[in-house]
């Protein structure tokens, strides 16, 4: 059984998008009325952050509220891993696709309410030459739109700057010779898009993963190769027509570890653009406590079998 949370400590980014909806004072006087006793910071680097979730840690409080978007729930999460407090994600942020997979509710307030009568679960982490990622990595096309989205057009539009930008440029972009390992098995070619999903929602608009689970100790791969022009477009419509199986050139797989060694190739992380490949992906399962809404678990945390519940 999941005992009560009785402390906590809430973290906001002051950067991200739609913070200006959240009442910190109003936030920490919610958490009182649930018996739950919290501090609250607003670190303005990504290093501060870090070092600000470590203290969470050290402290070993409970749950660990971030207010902000799924590139801070990535850093937050990077210093829970292994720890026994539960990351609390707040939909704040541009897209903030953790929440929705969660099942939590739209409002900030209504989400402090569910993670003070909810659950922990664990979930896997990927690692990405070492750096985590809760959702997704993208190598190829995404990530090159996702360096290309000006911040301000982030800001204010959202998921619809990625969407402007990815029709501006797909027509123009071609896939290029990728040397990938999937579980020791090559699949080199040329490939335009590699998605390796810990989660099922991309982007909180398409599913390149519609059955993946976050308990499975698997990334679910979805390696797209256009060969033709126009084909790319294809590719767009059917992602957003939720028909990417009919995809010409689309390979699917499971693994617990996909190599990419040739070099160039953009990354991103959690719709943060991280580097370049090569780069070697890895699954630590079950490896981070995260909070959801009590009652029957979301899908993605009951694929694969087996009881994930903490307690």
């Amino acid at each position: 059984m999941n005992e009560p949370p009785r402390t906590a400590h809430v973290l906001v980014n002051p950067a991200a998008r739609k913070v200006h909806r959240f009442d910190p004072e109003a936030a920490l006087r919610r958490l009182d009325a649930h018996g739950i006793d919290a501090i609250l910071e607003a670190p303005r680097s990504p290093e501060a952050f870090a070092r600000a979730a470590r203290r969470a840690v050290d402290r070993a409080v409970d749950l660990l509220f971030v207010a902000g978007g799924d590139g801070t729930m990535r850093l937050a999460g990077g210093e829970l891993v292994g720890a026994a407090t539960a990351l609390a994600p707040l939909p704040l942020g541009t897209a903030n696709i953790l929440t929705t997979e969660s099942g939590l509710p739209g409002r900030w307030e209504r989400a402090i309410d569910a993670h003070a009568g909810g659950q922990r679960v664990r979930m896997d982490v990927g690692l990405a030459n070492g750096e985590i990622f809760l959702l997704m990595a993208g190598i190829g096309w995404d990530a090159a739109i996702a360096s290309r989205v000006r911040r301000d057009l982030k800001h204010g539009l959202g998921a619809l700057a990625y969407i402007l930008e990815a029709a501006k440029a797909i027509p123009g972009l071609r896939p290029r010779p990728l040397q990938m390992d999937i579980d020791g098995r090559d699949f080199g070619g040329d490939w335009g898009l590699i998605v390796l999903s810990n989660t099922r929602l991309y982007g909180g608009l398409v599913h390149f993963a519609p059955e993946a689970s976050a308990v499975d100790g698997l990334l679910d791969v979805c390696a797209a190769g256009p060969r033709r022009p126009g084909q790319g477009t294809a590719l767009a419509t059917r992602l957003a027509t939720n028909r990417l199986r009919e995809q010409p050139g689309l390979h699917l797989d499971r693994a617990a570890e996909v190599n990419i060694p040739t070099p160039g190739a953009p990354v991103q992380l959690d719709g943060d653009v991280v580097g370049e490949t090569p780069m070697r992906f890895t699954v630590m399962p079950q490896a981070l406590l995260l909070s959801v809404p009590s009652g029957p678990l979301p899908a993605l945390f009951r694929a694969g079998g087996g009881d994930t519940r903490w307690g």
